[in-house]
């Protein structure tokens, strides 16, 4: 082992340990303890586990948060793993909004603090501050979770209060927040237009923006470009429809969606369809 650079003993042989077997590695030394809370480790660990066989699920039950394995190699049954949390906060009383990277942002319900978590470290981090940033309703706000061209990880967070809409970027490399401009002349501030949680493809954060009960006519998707900042509008997948929703999910880093027509009750067709040249192409009939 002393042989070996550091970079290789960290990135290639590491990186590709189990997360539990990763935070025991914390202990070595304050050297391995301050590389491994890196991004650049985190990213290789992260990508090192997409790939495994023994992928895991974080579920959250009324009481508890638990780790669960779904090795699809191996498909016995393998006991769950508590997840303890650093911050007070009962499981009943955090809504999960994004993931990136292992790392969750979470609201806390009871304060409606936006809190940046990552269960492996168990390292987090309080976003909000005396300037009323970083405080998140669930029933109105947006929000998504990036990386920009700087490697810096960002929180977006979609406000919408009384009317208005204000757009904020917290920044974890400043550990600030700013704001950015919206659409001119977009009525999507309003209440009666509900958005819908971020998917992260291809250098954008989309959602997808319902308004009243989902006439087709009344949905579209946002696009935000994580690098330059800016948003801009793509039309809904061509159906017409008195009921009509849309879900959106990053395929091998395509955007896709799938279309349900037809209400809760009585779901007449749902279609998946995938955006290509800032076109959506029909696809499968499910």
């Amino acid at each position: 082992m002393s042989c070996l650079p550091f970079l290789v003993v960290m990135l290639d042989i590491i990186a590709r340990l189990p997360p539990k077997n990763v935070a025991q590695c914390k202990l070595v030394c304050k050297e391995w303890l301050d590389f491994i809370l890196e991004r650049k480790f985190v990213r290789a660990h992260c990508h090192y586990m997409r790939a495994s066989a023994d992928q895991k699920l974080l579920m959250v039950g009324w009481k508890t948060i638990e780790v669960h394995s779904l090795n699809y190699k191996s498909p016995g049954f393998i006991l769950p793993r508590g997840v303890a949390r650093p911050f007070y906060a009962h499981p009943s009383r955090m809504f999960f909004l994004a993931s990136l990277d292992g790392m969750l942002c979470v609201c806390l319900q009871n304060t409606c603090e936006l809190v940046v978590w990552n269960p492996l470290t168990t390292k987090f981090k309080k976003l909000a501050n005396s300037n009323l940033q970083g405080f998140y309703k669930v029933d109105s706000d947006a929000l998504g979770f990036f990386v920009d061209s700087s490697d810096d990880y960002n929180i977006l967070h979609i406000k919408r209060r009384r009317g208005t809409m204000t757009v904020y970027i917290y920044s974890m490399e400043l550990n600030s927040w700013s704001t950015v401009r919206f659409l001119k002349h977009r009525p999507y501030h309003h209440y009666t237009y509900l958005w819908s949680p971020a998917t992260l493809c291809g250098g954008g954060l989309y959602f997808v923006v319902t308004q009243c009960r989902g006439r087709s006519d009344g949905l579209t998707v946002i696009r935000f470009d994580v690098n330059s900042k800016s948003f801009s509008e793509l039309c809904f997948p061509n159906v017409y429809d008195d009921e009509v929703s849309g879900s959106l999910v990053n395929i091998n880093e395509e955007l896709h969606m799938y279309v349900c027509i037809g209400n809760y009750d009585y779901r007449r067709e749902i279609v998946l369809w995938r955006l290509k040249n800032k076109s959506w192409m029909k696809g499968h009939v499910l």
